[in-house]
């Protein structure tokens, strides 16, 4: 049995680990190094310039807690070595899994040239190498979308890989794109020292989010000196010398040293062969059903390649259950095989701004817009003695419930340590636990998942359970 995985990746490389740790012979093709965008471009970097411009940022704050300290200043060459020295050990670390589990990795680009088979063009130069398998996943991923009325090729209009290769750091920047990619290079940025503007084409920024999480989390970025143009849009950017023109709908002209396209990505299907063994595309996207089987017979698709939830944990996830499939599919003898899916709403989805932002599920408002008799209990870090004590009480937990059941359908925070104070929440939807219970766990003092706890209780109330 074996198994060809097209994109080594988040989703790729999981996918690949989970299919050779159920007895598949595997092959894994990805054209660069493995990680994909997420460990080399994406995630991993962005999260390391940002660890360090929250140090710039709480030495700026010193005086705040009793110390004199100079504001910590940037050394591009030191920042640019510690975010690759991160990169590369997290990608030894992947590269390491692979050998030890015997999946064959083969550098070059690939694209699918019939079902179940692809076609790599070797990073070495040696020619190309057919592959064929039993079944094979495709996990391509994304690229950055490049809007049509810009010209990307300016020496002054990067995209998110040109700012995670830390080049420089802009002094004076125009980011293009208010959701996640945008907000977190306008906060470092603006962190580091540079003035930031963002503008987005809709009324507010994180399109799709709950008004509370949209409200305070731009107003803290103000704080930190970002201007925001909303419901604008870029449509001429004009280099001149060292400085870039950037001409918005409204006439208005903004100046800086760099303009960031960060309008959001797109699968990466381009030139892969995919329509042409007739597989199903929307638009850019692969077709695949909720078991991640596409329209053709033992091929699979994950990831940001079939669109939806364009996250990097999203895509671990998809490539697991699709593996799993694969091999339940194979080993299946006039049966029907047991296939499983993934259960989006107790999916996370994180901003590591500062403070950070973390969502799961619906709000009440979307929970209530779908049927759902839903309640709403908020509760602030500003009285939690954790929060405070680290001059981090900016905030809220936000839970939506179900009235009557006290069944979690949602949950909205900003404040410190969001990104992993969420998963308590997402444990507790996956598994059925419902506000009362949650109130009734108790929760360690000092510590800011204490919030959760007083928001859950409040829930439970409301709910009457």
């Amino acid at each position: 049995m074996r198994i060809v995985i097209l994109g080594g990746g988040p989703g790729g490389h999981a996918a690949a680990f989970e299919a050779a740790r159920l007895g598949a012979e595997v092959v894994l093709v990805e054209k660069e190094r493995l990680g994909g965008t997420c460990l080399n471009w994406g995630c991993i970097p962005t999260k390391t310039i940002l660890r360090s411009a929250h140090i710039v940022a709480d030495t700026a704050r010193a005086a705040e807690f009793g110390l004199d300290a100079q504001v910590a200043t940037v050394d591009i060459d030191r920042l640019r070595a510690r975010k690759e020295g991160v990169v590369d050990e997290l990608v030894g670390q992947v590269e390491a899994t692979a050998k030890r589990l015997k999946v064959r990795v083969v550098h070059g680009a690939g694209r699918l040239v019939a079902p179940r088979e692809v076609e790599v063009e070797l990073a070495d130069g040696s020619g190309t190498e057919r592959i064929a398998g039993d079944a094979v996943i495709l996990a391509t991923g994304s690229v950055p979308f490049r809007l049509p009325m810009i010209d990307h090729d300016l020496p002054g209009v990067w995209t998110s890989d040109d700012a995670v290769s830390l080049s420089r750091i802009p002094h004076e920047a125009i980011v293009i794109g208010g959701g996640v990619i945008g907000l977190e290079f306008a906060c470092a940025w603006a962190a580091f020292g540079a003035r930031v503007t963002v503008v987005e084409l809709m009324e507010q920024i994180l399109p799709g989010n709950d008004r509370r999480v949209v409200k305070a989390t731009q107003s803290s970025l103000e704080e930190m000196g970002v201007s925001f143009r909303l419901g604008d849009a870029v449509e001429r950017v004009e280099q001149e010398g060292d400085r870039v023109r950037a001409t918005l709908r409204s006439g208005e002209v903004l100046e800086g040293d760099v303009v960031l396209s960060a309008p959001g990505r797109m699968p990466n299907s381009a030139g892969l062969g995919y329509p042409e063994v007739g597989i199903e595309m929307d638009r850019a996207a692969v077709v695949a059903d909720e078991h991640f089987r596409t329209n053709v017979e033992g091929v699979y698709a994950i990831g940001d390649l079939i669109g939806g939830m364009m996250l990097a944990h999203v895509a671990e996830e998809e490539g697991v259950v699709a593996a799993r499939n694969a091999v339940a599919e194979l080993r299946s003898v006039g049966a029907a095989p047991h296939l499983e899916t993934v259960a989006y709403e107790c999916i996370p989805a994180c901003v590591y701004t500062f403070p950070e932002v973390a969502v799961v599920g619906s709000s009440r408002d979307s929970a209530k817009a779908r049927g759902i008799d839903a309640v709403q209990a908020v509760a602030k870090f500003a009285a939690n003695g954790k929060a405070l004590g680290e001059g981090e009480g900016e905030g809220f937990v936000q839970l939506a419930a179900e009235k009557g059941t006290g069944r979690i359908v949602g949950a909205q925070i900003v404040g410190p340590h969001a990104v992993e104070i969420v998963h308590e929440v997402a444990l507790a939807m996956r598994h059925g636990i419902g506000v009362r219970e949650l109130a009734e766990t108790v929760h360690a003092h000092p510590t800011v998942s204490e919030v959760v706890r007083f928001a859950a209780a409040d829930a439970a109330g409301k709910c009457g359970c």
